[in-house]
């Protein structure tokens, strides 16, 4: 194993995915088709929603989300600081205005009190990441009367007070990445219960074909894409129970290592899905044990690459204190179904290690 490259992320493909994309090829419908259609129906059952509209990227999603919500230029969006910078994007291609705020340490999601504390007249639309496939929580942000997003992106499959994530907003929004819990190598998809939204949704995300013209997006899923998202789907609840077992070795291999700390949970509240193992160390370099873990052919990340506040060069004294801190402690080791327990032994000896030579 020290001649291996252990990758931070893999996406877990097989036989069936190799299989069912033969068939698309074979069948010579590759473009938005039957397969897409399939995908759609498996996805909204899944997440028990009514209808679900298939996109090429997660921020496609976003981005006719907010349309759908008639986000106009110079509305206000809340998201959190922390978070993937695709939440930015999607915002700022209407020109609206991205309303940035604090997350909660403990999780990394997006802080309530915050929320609260930014809204005004002209609030459009919450967007609610549930960060690393821990839920945000939803309750005490619903309850404020403002459209939710919530971004699924990281945590498919991760359920709150029993439901599963997806079923709570008035919207919700999936990315199917090679790295995300389930993959079409790139792709999206919108789920919801409105029908308005769902018909403004699907209007949108094709530009040819209408009798009328209006501003509209070539956001559209490939049928090669659906193929492997249909697959994927079936296996998405293996998938999980594996991430969950590598995360209870995990939690039980580095317990207790002082100056480390964990993600904790109220297992009364959530069932995550563990689409990363996100460990904090306040104590440490951590961009520094980061390169000597890559060193060492173990491949760690960031969590989040930089946050948004950042990237905005907003000052950060006092209003996104959590957000600097995970910035700086955070770091995610391994996680993804193709790994195993060897694995992630030896992934929690090296860091232990040295985590012990740098104290």
């Amino acid at each position: 194993m020290d001649n291996e490259v252990i990758a931070h992320s893999k996406p877990t493909l097989g036989k069936e995915e190799e299989v069912a994309v033969a068939e698309v090829i074979r069948s010579g419908q590759i473009s938005q088709g039957k397969r897409v259609e399939l995908f759609e129906y498996k996805m909204a059952n899944y997440v028990g929603r009514r209808h679900a509209i298939a996109v090429n990227s997660g921020l496609a999603a976003l981005h006719l989300s907010l349309i759908a919500l008639n986000v106009k230029a110079g509305d206000e969006v809340i998201l959190p600081s922390y978070t993937c910078d695709a939440l930015l994007a999607a915002v700022l291609y209407l020109n609206a205005h991205p309303i940035i705020v604090d997350v909660e340490y403990e999780t990394g999601n997006i802080c309530p009190v915050e929320v609260r504390r930014n809204i005004t007249s002209r609030t459009k639309a919450i967007i609610v990441p549930h960060s690393f496939g821990f839920t945000a929580n939803l309750d005490q942000i619903i309850s404020l009367g403002i459209p939710v997003i919530e971004d699924c992106a990281t945590s498919i499959g991760a359920r709150y007070k029993g439901k599963m994530v997806g079923s709570f907003g008035v919207i919700s929004v999936f990315s199917f990445y090679a790295t995300k819990m389930l993959t079409t190598g790139e792709g999206g998809m919108i789920i919801t219960d409105d029908g308005d939204i769902a018909e403004v949704v699907r209007e949108l995300r094709d530009y040819t074909g209408h009798t009328e013209y209006r501003v509209r997006y070539n956001y559209k899923m490939t049928d090669i894409a659906a193929a492997l998202g249909n697959v994927q789907l079936e296996n998405l609840d293996n998938f999980i129970e594996r991430r969950t077992i590598l995360a209870v070795q995990y939690t039980k291999l580095l317990t207790g290592y002082p100056g480390l700390l964990l993600s904790r949970y109220d297992s009364r509240e959530m069932k995550p899905v563990f689409y990363r193992y996100i460990v904090k160390l306040p104590d440490f370099d951590v961009a520094n044990i980061r390169y000597m873990m890559k060193e060492k052919g173990i491949l760690c990340g960031k969590a989040v690459l930089q946050p948004l506040h950042r990237l905005l060069k907003l000052p950060a004294e006092k209003r996104y204190l959590n957000s600097e801190k995970l910035a700086r402690e955070v770091i995610s080791l391994p996680i993804y179904p193709l790994l195993t327990r060897e694995m992630v032994s030896y992934v929690c000896d090296k860091f232990l290690g040295l985590l012990e030579a740098q104290r």
